[in-house]
């Protein structure tokens, strides 16, 4: 039921599931076993709706985003030991809150998707979900700031958690932290991720333009409120 709710969330605006998944589900299992799951759940989940955004996906726009999303995922899992978490969870969770509150009183920048900002986004974005599973609201913001349709929106940012999702399986695979013990547990976080996914499709395309973009900065400011809060 966890994941079911979590993955609507994802299913109607393309990202968030992590914001309640993993709080709850921490509860039950530890993150050295939820972790490796999740990254298995969030490859089936962005598979499917990539599958059901297909006709909106536009990878060659954005080559920068997704290539640089996947090199910044790999260094924050590789400095992961190495860095002040604490801090870096404080200062992006702080620049989250103001940026997308600046967005919602409609104080915000025309990007116009160059180079240098797909790359800085990618990145950060990237980065962030490496070291602190923070990687949505930096990708969403300048997403948001390019000012994508809602189907174009959410068909990116799939694109973008389908090659993240894609890098974590094969580096914990790499690392043999899958066990066949796990997978009773893995078919019931499966069900409900898919379950959730194609319900929030269907309601997602019920939401205006207008309401999407409000749903995604509130999603995007209580990411960054449960994530600066967490760093204490």
């Amino acid at each position: 039921m966890i994941m079911f709710v979590a993955a609507c969330l994802q299913g109607i605006s393309g990202f968030g599931s992590g914001l309640i998944a993993v709080p709850l589900l921490v509860l039950w299992l530890p993150l050295s076993t939820l972790t490796p799951l999740l990254s298995v759940v969030n490859l089936a989940m962005a598979l499917y709706l990539g599958w059901l955004l297909r006709h909106a996906i536009a990878w060659r726009q954005w080559p920068w985003l997704l290539g640089c999303g996947v090199l910044g995922s790999l260094a924050g899992q590789y400095l992961l030991a190495a860095i002040n978490l604490q801090l870096l969870q404080q200062i992006m969770a702080g620049g989250v809150i103001l940026v997308a509150l600046l967005f919602w009183f409609n104080l915000r920048w025309q990007s116009n998707g160059a180079a240098w900002q797909q790359i800085l986004a990618g990145t950060i974005g990237g980065f962030s979900n490496g070291a602190l599973t923070l990687g949505g609201p930096p990708v969403v913001l300048f997403l948001t700031s390019y000012g994508l349709a809602r189907v174009s929106f959410r068909a990116t940012l799939t694109l973008f958690f389908l090659l993240l999702a894609l890098t974590n399986v094969i580096g914990f695979s790499w690392q043999q932290r899958y066990q066949l013990e796990q997978w009773p547990i893995l078919f019931c976080l499966l069900a409900g991720a898919v379950s959730g996914s194609w319900l929030g499709h269907r309601i997602s395309s019920r939401l205006s333009e207008s309401l999407f973009r409000k749903l995604s900065l509130v999603i995007v400011m209580i990411a960054g409120v449960v994530a600066f809060w967490g760093a204490f």
